[in-house]
């Protein structure tokens, strides 16, 4: 059984390292947006299967990501949630497993049960 969770709002996700996250709902909206995002359409063809992941992984936190936690500077002072940040907070592998799999993977399992019911 399909369990849909009606609520719209934002949640926080613990990724690793003491961060987290705050992500809106995984919709067909930010999953739609991540594909036709020009860093995964723009991939070469013959890029590997790892390299587009993650750069579909950068689109979609790009989209998904509103607040965090435990994210500072060099210096420790906090920074705030940027394209660029989130990118450079998803090139440490910890972060990047997490969020890849307790965000990405749960909208990839549904897209691949939706493609096995069909």
């Amino acid at each position: 059984m399909l369990r849909l969770n009606l609520a719209r709002e934002a949640s926080w996700l613990d990724l690793a390292l003491g961060v987290r996250v705050k992500v809106e709902p995984l919709t067909t909206a930010i999953m739609v947006a991540a594909r036709t995002d020009p860093r995964v359409r723009n991939l070469p063809a013959g890029t590997p299967d790892e390299a587009m992941a993650v750069a579909f992984a950068k689109a979609i936190a790009a989209r998904a990501i509103v607040d965090w936690e435990g994210v500072g500077d060099a210096d420790g002072a906090p920074i705030p949630v940027s394209p660029e940040a989130i990118d450079a907070l998803l090139d440490l592998w910890p972060i990047f497993e997490k969020f890849q799999t307790a965000y990405v993977a749960k909208g990839l399992e549904l897209e691949a049960e939706k493609n096995v019911s069909a």
